[in-house]
């Protein structure tokens, strides 16, 4: 019989001159025993691998660990060997950043019974550093692991330190607001205000007077009121749906910006304000200027920082990912069990091309909550969704990619191309040079990789590109496709 203890005992001691410390973890997530391999420095010989943790559960020993990010849960889940470079352990005020690999363990019928975790420390973190945490966190709120989104994390971490105003573009329900929150608690002003208005939400009269505020008697009825630059001032103005504003209002709002103060409606002295303005937009900006939507002059100052977020249908890998966040949120908030979602509702999930994106993805999730009543998600419970993919046809699962980092989004009015829209390189023919062999390149490496997406045999791929074996097979060398 095998003695998936002893396989523990080998795992521990094979990686005593490696590590720093040792957890074994049972198939419940729950901490059963810790060790420390080797003398520690003063500084990070601390309680987050003492008995203090042993008989919780990973991510309650440790209070910063998310699920999707812990190796012991996806050890646990997927019976694979897991590691990762980098990760910020917490537990009361002490705090370490560890590397990790988890290792899992087996019974004699090929049970999972739980791991074995060990951990090099890389750096202790005090009190006076505690700001690096905070950033881990408030990031961690962007549930992602797409390589695209990933990039926009990092450009956020950055941008955050600066007052420079920020451009956000995306398709409704893409996650504006939550990228200008992320902003505003990564900036020196987060313990100011952070005002979110939507545009869209304001009636064209009402535009001056909620922007700028009102003084009793300015008009008839009128009280004395603060407006949005007022009630914002020393933290973050978010304007979503700028490009519902009218031309008119945008000139006088660009004129408040270059003189940081506004004149009340109906008052005699001028109001300062420190503000730092983000706005956002759900169609194309170049679009927009051409159409005299947007002022181009207030685009621009507005625009400091360009930001543009993915569609969900260019961010595939995030789609189970998100699922898995929205059913342990639900699961929480309606006191349910949900384990996860069937194959079946898993392959829809990946074949729909959500026009809501992750806003649509949610309210499906919360809908099924409200219909399934077992422990896995069914078509049942997603039934309208299927019923509008067979409504609209068979939607053939994207393989598109976003363009790369600092490349403009395609406009609804532009020809969209797998690999660049049309308006981008016009744009960058008029400031400069492009590599043309490069963007060929790109453009065949897209088509060839799609066709080897839906057909995996090379002659099958050849007769469809009307090219020979021999020739492909060159050319994916030659793009250094797999």
């Amino acid at each position: 019989m095998k003695n998936y203890l002893s396989e523990i005992e080998k795992i521990i001691n094979a990686n005593t001159g490696e590590f720093d410390t040792i957890a074994v973890v049972n198939k419940d997530g729950i901490i059963e025993y810790t060790k420390t391999l080797r003398p520690l420095p003063p500084d990070m010989d601390i309680a987050l691998f003492s008995r203090n943790v042993i008989g919780k559960h990973i991510l309650t020993a440790y209070s910063t660990l998310k699920e999707e990010e812990s190796t012991v849960m996806r050890t646990l889940k997927t019976g694979k060997i897991t590691s990762i470079d980098r990760q910020i352990l917490c537990t009361g005020d002490k705090t370490v950043v560890i590397s990790a690999i988890t290792y899992p363990i087996f019974d004699e019928f090929g049970e999972i019974q739980g791991v074995v975790d060990a951990t090099r420390l890389l750096e202790y973190i005090d009190d006076s550093r505690r700001e690096n945490v905070e950033e881990r966190t408030v990031l961690d709120s962007i549930i992602t692991c797409n390589a695209e989104m990933m990039k926009i994390k990092e450009t956020v971490a950055e941008v955050a330190k600066t007052d420079s105003p920020v451009f956000l573009y995306g398709e409704t329900g893409t996650g504006k607001e939550l990228v200008a929150r992320a902003l505003h608690r990564l900036s020196r002003r987060k313990n100011r205000p952070f005002i979110s208005q939507n545009c869209a939400a304001i009636p064209p009269n009402l535009l001056e007077s909620t922007f700028f505020g009102t003084e009793k008697g300015g008009f008839t009825g009128a009280e004395s009121k603060q407006g949005l630059f007022e009630l914002a001032d020393g933290g973050t103005l978010f304007l979503d749906e700028i490009n519902s504003m009218e031309v008119m209002m945008q000139t006088k709002l660009l004129k408040a910006l270059e003189e940081q103060q506004v004149r009340k409606i109906g008052g005699e002295k001028d109001v300062f304000f420190d503000v730092r303005i983000i706005c956002a937009a759900n169609e194309y900006p170049a679009d927009l200027i051409r159409a005299g939507r947007i002022r181009e002059d207030f685009y621009y100052r507005v625009s400091v920082v360009k930001i543009n977020l993915p569609p969900l249908r260019y961010r595939r890998d995030d789609i189970m990912l998100l699922t898995d966040f929205f059913i342990r949120f639900y699961n929480e908030k309606m006191s349910k069990n949900i384990q996860g979602v069937s194959s079946m509702v898993a392959d829809l999930f990946l074949r729909w091309k959500w026009p809501g994106n992750i806003r649509e993805l949610r309210s499906t999730i919360e809908s099924a909550f409200n219909r399934e009543s077992g422990s896995i998600i069914t078509l049942y419970a997603v039934m309208d969704l299927l019923s509008r993919m067979g409504e609209e046809g068979q939607q053939r699962p994207d393989s598109e990619k976003m363009p790369s980092a600092g490349t403009a989004l395609p406009g609804a009015a532009e020809e969209e191309t797998l690999f660049m829209p049309l308006q981008t390189i016009r744009e960058k023919l008029q400031v400069g040079k492009i590599d043309l062999q490069k963007l060929l390149e790109d453009y065949e490496r897209s088509i060839i990789s799609e066709a080897m997406r839906q057909n995996p045999r090379l002659t099958a791929v050849a007769e469809k590109l009307s090219m020979s074996p021999q020739k492909l097979n060159y050319r994916i060398s030659k793009l250094r496709l797999k």
